[in-house]
């Protein structure tokens, strides 16, 4: 059965500054501002960190300035060994490549002071400060720059986690998404998102699905309004976020012959540049449309897994009638 495009709206991804990533590592991080407030709109152009060790011993010739600086010890211990004025030429050279901001880690965090920071606050470089040693900022931090960063759409459909597996059910609207996913919640299953899911690319390059953080945990049922999830099934009945990996269409169809009957006709659409099964249930009186999705994800693991019972049945198949031909 062909099925229409999906309806995919891209979001807009407001520009990266210190400030927004300053605002979204605060928790996880613990960042404090001790220099330079008047440049926390400066840009982040590139969304890497970067520990800028050699540059601290003068050469700049590939010195990635666009980039967050990261001062660990080794960079503090380094610059106190230089003497007050070396290590403030080292500095002031450094906040003068027009760096995006530095952040200071690690609970001996203040390789400079004083004059240093007031050159900070004048040339307008936010100075972070964090408790958290380096290689925790790094694998947070990267993971927050990434995260702000990666392109986002919104599509019409309701994400659940069936037994491990992200399945999207979309279809025109009245079509059963909402009901068929209020099935799979009481059968022990997770809501993600209801009507309209937001999508990203996690940093391993997998379409992750989460909701609008105001809606998170509400499902609409005509009929019965919103019902809040949580308090009717359980807390285990929500996630905030899963990987999308199986798409299904709810979809009337005309004819018998609009239907794949085997299973061999699986078919994938592109995703934020990610290609995601997508399969086809046909909508009719009667069905259990609550054990077919869980069917659909069972046989999605199965194939996942290496084993394609279509093709196993097809090579039965040839095998069959070849020893039937020989016979003969």
């Amino acid at each position: 059965m062909a099925n229409p495009p999906l309806r995919v709206n891209p979001i807009a991804v407001s520009q990266l500054t210190v400030g927004s990533f300053f605002q979204a590592a605060l928790e996880s991080l613990g960042l404090e501002v001790v220099a330079g407030n008047s440049g926390l709109d400066r840009p982040i152009l590139e969304p890497v960190l970067h520990r800028p060790g050699l540059a601290l011993t003068g050469y700049y010739e590939f010195f990635a300035w666009r980039r967050p600086q990261v001062l660990g010890r080794a960079e503090a211990a380094y610059l106190r060994t230089l003497g007050s004025a070396e290590g403030a030429a080292r500095w002031e050279a450094l906040l003068k490549r027009d760096v995006p901001c530095v952040i200071l880690c690690g609970r001996d965090n203040e390789p400079v002071g004083g004059d240093f920071l007031a050159l900070a606050d004048q040339l307008g470089i936010p100075i972070l400060v964090t408790r958290q040693e380096t290689l925790e900022v790094f694998r947070l931090g990267s993971v927050l720059l990434h995260e702000l960063t990666t392109p986002r759409v919104s599509i019409i459909g309701t994400l659940v986690d069936v037994d491990g597996v992200g399945v999207l059910l979309e279809g025109p609207p009245g079509i059963g998404k909402s009901e068929t996913a209020l099935g799979l919640m009481r059968r022990g299953h997770a809501l993600i998102s209801d009507d309209m899911t937001l999508l990203s690319v996690d940093a391993h390059g997998g379409v992750r699905g989460t909701s609008k953080d105001r809606f998170r945990g509400y499902m609409e049922i005509r009929g019965l309004g919103l019902l809040p999830v949580e308090q009717l099934f359980g807390i285990a009945a929500v996630k905030s976020e899963c990987r999308l990996d199986l798409i299904i269409s709810l979809r009337r169809c005309e004819t018998e012959d609009d239907i794949d009957r085997v299973g061999s006709d699986v078919q994938a659409c592109e995703v934020l540049g990610q290609p995601i099964q997508r399969m086809t249930i046909p909508v009719a009186a009667g069905r259990d449309f609550v054990n077919v999705v869980e069917t659909a994800a069972a046989t999605f693991k199965l194939r996942r897994s290496g084993v394609d019972p279509s093709a196993i049945l097809d090579k039965q198949m040839i095998s069959h009638f070849l020893h039937v031909e020989q016979d003969k």
